[in-house]
């Protein structure tokens, strides 16, 4: 894993995208990671839900109605009150300093979310407002590992400056290993538009440009790994994401 000293804010970075955020990557809509995250959740009708890192909510929505209570938290004001309607309960406040009791939850879903945060503090955070027995569910972008890592890791730090780590295959599950137990791991590759992905509003034009040259002159070995292709003035990559289930001891 490698750390971004130069991040600015994820606050400002995401009041950027907020008008843009559910139509800035595939992913974000995806069904079919959604119902994934929620599966692996394994959600009852009387479990309490946090959705860490909640963004315009499209996790809490999936499993609102299907639960007793569903909590969102972010610390972007402009981007998670457009989720308020699929929360029981909106908090604005950092991940590393939740203001919630120990024991409180049965699941926090964290999608794409930690990648901002003080990683440790993160996770000590979210063992400690789980329930004994509660279950941890992360899911985030990683470099396919090793000869894409330096190619991978320059994209996204010109894409999301805000961004703080920066996760290679495995680093979530020994993060995770530190804090809880059962720590399973499963791939999910999301195929995108770069130019879709990097029209999000917080992309300067000077940084869309070098990414989309970055592609051009990407070794073939990158190209290979993530499948990139070119077509009417776009690129399409491959990208990878791992889920990690986890159980609080």
């Amino acid at each position: 894993m490698r750390k971004n000293k130069r991040a600015e804010t994820p606050q400002s970075h995401f009041s950027k995208r907020a008008p843009k955020y559910d139509a800035s990557a595939r992913w974000v809509c995806d069904e079919k990671l959604i119902s994934g995250i929620r599966a692996l959740a394994r959600p009852r009708k009387t479990s309490l839900v946090l959705d860490l890192a909640m963004g315009t909510g499209r996790i809490a929505r999936a499993f609102k109605g299907r639960v007793k209570t569903v909590i969102g938290l972010d610390a972007c004001a402009r981007m998670s009150l457009r989720s308020r309607r699929y929360v029981d309960c909106l908090v604005l406040a950092r991940a590393e300093n939740m203001p919630f009791p120990d024991d409180t939850f049965d699941i926090c879903a964290c999608r794409q979310g930690l990648q901002f945060m003080e990683l440790e503090q993160a996770l000590s955070e979210i063992r400690r407002v789980l329930k004994p027995g509660g279950r941890a569910v992360l899911c985030h972008l990683t470099s396919y590992g090793g000869e894409d890592d330096k190619t991978a890791f320059l994209i996204q730090r010109l894409r999301n400056p805000a961004r703080k780590n920066f996760f290679s295959p495995g680093d979530l599950a020994r993060a995770a290993g530190r804090y809880f137990l059962g720590v399973r791991t499963f791939e999910y590759l999301t195929r995108e538009s770069v130019r879709n992905w990097i029209s999000n509003g917080a992309v300067p034009a000077g940084a869309r440009a070098r990414i989309m040259r970055i592609y051009k002159n990407s070794p073939a070995v990158f190209r290979k790994t993530h499948k990139v292709r070119f077509k009417n003035g776009d690129v399409f990559d491959s990208m990878r994401m791992e889920i990690i289930t986890a159980v609080k001891k």
